[in-house]
């Protein structure tokens, strides 16, 4: 086999390693959403034993069928209890009159208890227990909690307000596209000018620290995940990465860009290999397009909803192996950082979601560029590498696949780059650059979003359990149900993210290409260009979803720190309070997420209408060719705005 062959056979394996791996030890995870920390739910101590308030739907919402669940575990070891003899009563006055056998079921240690609050507000909850491991009580042990109770599930004015705000805009963009959406430039100044951004951008003793500090937290991450507690609530390893990381890392590709890329421990092992190993062959041509990025993606996407990655830590280290192997086992053949350009399992939704921040690195004088032999700022020399990214910035007009490494800026002699802010989201309509790859992942995000969002609300699993009376008979009695509600769940994922979301945008592109007469191009060039103009609106609902868990469970990482540092150094931040509260109130958070849709649905509109008036030969054309995707727009944001407005659970349950 020669050696162009094996360098293919070895980038499909562990491709293929990349994204089964994941999957793979996901198997040992837990399957389906669990029971989240009641709202006003709190953990007591006592007897040697931790017992924590839980309850089904989080929160629990008047007029709705629910329970409580109380969950006892061994203290210290957060070994589950199992076998108890537990009671539960709740009540709305304050007073608790009848406490009635709480039998356990589906998680050991759990004892549930059955209840439908008929009003809002705080519930008293009594738990009495006569009897755990073989060990009776006498007086039973007492333990007091309170619960919330909020609102029934259902549309409130705010989100009425913000669906009708919605469409006044989408018809009056509509009617006004004969006026030409005018963004003025933020400003353009070259920020190198600044010398302590210069220093940032360009120190490479800099980089290289930040970077190996990230590498050390992953390995610490990884090392936590293993040997402490499999509880995602408590353990450090998965509240740092799913509700801290992975929420938060999101608004820095919107601010700016893949600066993230920089300190991304995985980029560095990539291009550390790459460099020890004096790599020098190109990825296949095949591997070089966003597809497998979002096949990983969306096998990542698929994983954390059917088997529980943001709940158990040690699946999360198997994650963070599996993707640090791929980084430097393609680094060992492939020149530069090949695993970060093409098969990072979240670069090609960095690159997408990048397009809209507001700043960019460019040239001065293209000219200057033309004129210069040696193209150091691309090939490298003495004082750079050459950009990682395989990126030319002579022909760089998009902001997709630079990090900011600031490499080009050194080894440019003549000092021909700026770097400057500009109108948001600008990329989306001035590149010159677009692929049906980059396209079909931009329309999949909407539905990945909205099912990722889906996933998350209290009555998910009750519209998955209607769906699945659908099923044959002899498939539901074949079959376990935890299996059959799994295959339903996979079926919608499927359904709406991969097929039904750019099935809807290429039925627009052929009503586009009938409105707009003879000059239309080709059905599939249309989706290809017009496919970029629903990035805003699957940008929004991942910033709107996240939003919600950094401000609501984020106060959560406070305590598990505490617990961290304790047990793993010889220091001590205080006994962990877990009483948390949200960083932000509920409505201030639903406030922030209306208004981030709305806005972005905005920005999608003006996009449509740039990309029509580049695409068509007149205004009027561009007009009669943006309806059908300006209001497929709108519904996609109506639909996510309904979606935001049910009552969404906490990521991290037993």
């Amino acid at each position: 086999m020669t050696g162009a062959r094996s360098r293919r056979a070895f980038a499909c394996a562990l491709l293929l390693f990349t994204i089964a791996a994941p999957a793979w030890a996901l198997a040992h995870g837990d399957a389906h959403s669990a029971p989240k920390p009641a709202a006003a739910g709190a953990s007591v101590a006592a007897a040697g034993y931790d017992v924590s308030l839980l309850s089904d739907p989080s929160p629990l919402a008047a007029g709705r069928e629910g329970r409580v669940i109380v969950k006892i575990v061994t203290a210290g070891t957060e070994t589950p209890v199992a076998g108890g003899t537990v009671r539960i009563g709740v009540g709305a006055d304050g007073h608790v009159h009848d406490l009635a056998a709480a039998p356990e079921v589906t998680w050991a240690g759990s004892y549930t208890a059955p209840f439908t609050p008929t009003g809002r507000g705080l519930h008293h909850v009594r738990v009495e227990v006569d009897a755990l491991d073989g060990r009776r009580f006498d007086p039973p042990l007492a333990f007091e909690f309170r619960v919330d109770v909020g609102g029934a599930p259902g549309l409130g004015w705010p989100a009425w307000t913000a669906i009708a705000l919605s469409t006044l805009i989408g018809a009056g963009f509509v009617y006004g596209t004969v006026v030409r959406a005018r963004t003025t430039r933020v400003g353009a100044m070259d920020l190198l000018a600044i010398p302590a951004v210069r220093t940032l951008l360009t120190s490479r003793r800099l980089q290289t620290g930040v970077q190996i500090a990230m590498l050390a937290l992953t390995v610490a991450i990884v090392v936590i995940a293993f040997v402490d507690v499999q509880d995602g609530g408590r353990n450090l390893a998965t509240k740092l990465t799913w509700t801290l990381w992975w929420p938060g890392i999101i608004f820095t590709f919107v601010l700016a860009g893949r600066v993230w890329c920089v300190a991304c421990p995985f980029g560095a092992m990539n291009e550390w290999t790459a460099r020890a190993r004096g790599a020098a062959g190109r990825l296949p041509r095949i591997f070089r397009n966003v597809w497998w990025a979002t096949a990983a993606f969306v096998v990542l996407t698929w994983a954390d909803e059917q088997l529980g990655v943001v709940r158990s830590p040690i699946v999360t280290a198997w994650i963070v192996i599996a993707v640090a192997a791929a980084a430097i086992g393609i680094g060992l053949f492939y020149e530069r950082r090949s695993f970060c350009r093409h098969l990072c399992p979240i670069g090609g939704l960095i690159g997408i979601y990048s397009m809209t921040a507001p700043v960019e690195l460019r040239v001065r004088d293209h000219a200057v560029c033309g004129s210069h032999a040696e193209k150091s700022c691309y090939r490298g020399s003495a004082s750079n590498d050459g950009c990682p990214m395989f990126e030319f910035p002579a022909t760089l007009d998009r902001n997709n696949y630079c990090t900011l490494c600031g490499d080009c800026v050194r080894g440019c002699e003549h000092d021909n780059l700026a770097l400057r802010l500009r109108a948001f989201g600008k990329d989306l309509w001035a590149t010159s650059r677009r692929t049906l790859d980059e396209s079909y992942l931009a329309v999949a995000l909407v539905g990945l979003t909205m099912f990722v969002t889906a996933g998350m609300l209290s009555a998910w699993p009750d519209w998955i359990s209607a769906a699945a009376r659908w099923l044959p008979g002899f498939v539901r009695q074949s079959l376990k149900p935890v299996t059959y509600l799994s295959l339903v769940e996979t079926g919608l994922l499927v359904a709406t993210a991969l097929i039904a979301g750019p099935v809807l945008v290429l039925g627009a592109s052929l009503i586009a290409r009938r409105l707009a007469g003879a000059a239309a191009p080709g059905t599939i060039r249309t989706f290809t260009v017009f496919g970029y103009m629903f990035v805003p609106v699957g940008l929004a609902m991942h910033l709107a979803h996240n939003l919600a868990h950094l401000l609501l469970e984020g106060g959560g990482l406070l305590p598990v720190v505490q617990r961290a540092v304790t047990r793993f150094t010889p220091w001590s931040l205080g006994e962990p309070d877990w009483h948390v509260l949200p960083i932000a109130p509920e409505p201030v958070v639903a406030f922030l997420q209306v208004a981030i849709v709305v806005g972005f649905f905005a920005l999608s509109l003006v996009v449509g209408h740039r990309l029509a008036l580049r695409t068509y030969p007149d205004a009027r054309a561009a007009g009669r060719a943006l309806v059908p995707y300006a209001a497929l727009s709108l519904l996609f944001t109506v639909a996510g705005i309904v979606l935001l407005s049910q009552p969404m659970g906490a990521r991290h349950g037993m």
